[in-house]
């Protein structure tokens, strides 16, 4: 043990790579011998002086890798890291330069999050939500924002560390991210990619994950709170500069948001004002999705989505839905433009009827017309697979339950 010790402070010229080795000798040792291991880091994270990376490497391979404890020190990272966490608050202002170095240190190949990093934004995260100085978290909180977002699991740690925060203080946590929401201009540049900042692009993605952890660790508070934040994700969907990354943060955060209403009692009685918006939002998300690709993860989630908001109040309109379904539909069973059905009917011995018929036409009829409407959807849909491939399109990635989820929205009130 002593010797792993030495070697993960040891410099090399192998850098990083010589201290991880030494380091996971340390983790295998807490097979063995948990105790001594875990006093020891206990000891050295609390002395006052900002810990080696190697500590906090091992840490966040203990921490992800649940196996390497014994059975009654397993739990929540909140759980056992809480009691260090707390004691770990007199140290913030004197740590405050030596985390945001540790945090924004490149990493080898910034592909995945290192352990010590993973670990790193998840402890300041409960060293600030155990804080109950308001200053205090939120000077710590609008310096860590300051910091690049150039990187994905930059993102993620950012915004883990805010929405850990906003356990405890949730009302700093919100005057933080509109105050530096606020700081910067979010508006669609003209030529996209010639005049972008892209530090600021960037930020609207974290930002999005910052109101979806929000919204995770809100729990009880989440029902007063969840038309403002629906409100902020909403902002920057529409006024920020569209990428992949933004998408699937707005995706992701708004995932975390609805499942943090469905968790709550009271859910299903309450009436949410910004659940129309949101639709729209993720209509549109829909309809730029490129049709050449069925199995598409945004598009997915977006269906997810749209059938979790269609259980809520108040019910959505008759108009909104008729356009939803019509996307979901467009979306999901894609078929041939009109002439290219035309050609090929010749090849069938009994050709089928095509007819083009609105969705919004049947829906004017009634439930009967709706669901006369949707069977010649799906009549068409089936008869002219031969030239898609498979119906419904299992190969795709769209097996029974995606096609569920769309007759849910049909069908929902």
């Amino acid at each position: 043990m002593q010797l792993a010790l030495d070697n993960m402070v040891k410099c090399t010229e192998l850098e990083d790579t010589y201290q991880d080795a030494a380091s996971n000798v340390l983790v295998a040792i807490c097979k063995h011998s948990w105790q001594a291991v875990a006093q020891h880091l206990e000891t050295e994270l609390l002395t006052g002086i900002f810990p080696h990376r190697s500590l906090f490497y091992v840490m966040g391979v203990l921490s992800s890798h649940g196996r390497s404890c014994p059975q009654h020190r397993r739990g929540s990272q909140g759980e056992i890291l809480g009691p260090q966490s707390t004691r770990s608050v007199n140290f913030l202002n004197t740590w405050s330069k030596e985390l945001l170095e540790a945090l924004t240190r490149p990493s080898q190949t910034q592909q995945d999050q290192c352990p010590e990093k993973t670990f790193l934004f998840t402890y300041y995260g409960l060293i600030l939500q155990a804080a109950d100085d308001s200053t205090t978290v939120r000077t710590h909180l609008q310096a860590l924002l300051e910091t690049s977002h150039q990187w994905p699991e930059q993102r993620e740690g950012i915004a883990l560390t805010v929405g850990l925060a906003a356990a405890h203080h949730l009302d700093d946590v919100w005057a933080v991210l509109d105050q530096f929401g606020r700081s910067r201009p979010v508006k669609r540049s003209p030529l996209p990619g010639l005049f972008e900042d892209l530090q600021w692009k960037w930020a609207s993605s974290t930002i999005l994950l910052a109101y979806g952890q929000m919204a995770a660790r809100a729990k009880a508070h989440i029902l007063p709170w969840v038309d403002n934040i629906l409100s902020r994700m909403i902002f920057y969907f529409r006024y920020s500069s569209w990428d992949e990354n933004l998408k699937q943060s707005f995706l992701l955060a708004v995932m975390m948001l609805v499942k943090a209403i469905s968790r709550r009692e009271g859910a299903h009685s309450y009436e949410f004002s910004q659940t129309s918006q949101l639709l729209e939002c993720l209509i549109v998300l829909m309809e730029k999705e490129s049709p050449g690709v069925l199995c598409t993860t945004n598009r997915q989630q977006a269906i997810h989505i749209a059938s979790k908001l269609c259980e809520l109040r108040p019910p959505i309109d008759k108009d909104r839905k008729s356009r939803l379904l019509s996307t979901c539909f467009r979306s999901v069973f894609a078929l041939p433009l009109m002439d290219t059905l035309e050609r090929h009917t010749c090849l069938f011995l009994e050709p089928p009827n095509i007819q083009v018929k609105s969705y919004s036409a049947c829906s004017a009829q009634g439930l009967q017309g709706q669901g006369i409407g949707l069977h010649l959807l799906l009549t068409t849909a089936g008869e002219t697979a031969c030239m898609k491939g498979p119906w419904p399109p299992h190969s795709q990635g769209w097996g029974p339950k995606q096609f569920l989820i769309v007759l849910g929205l049909h069908f929902s009130t």
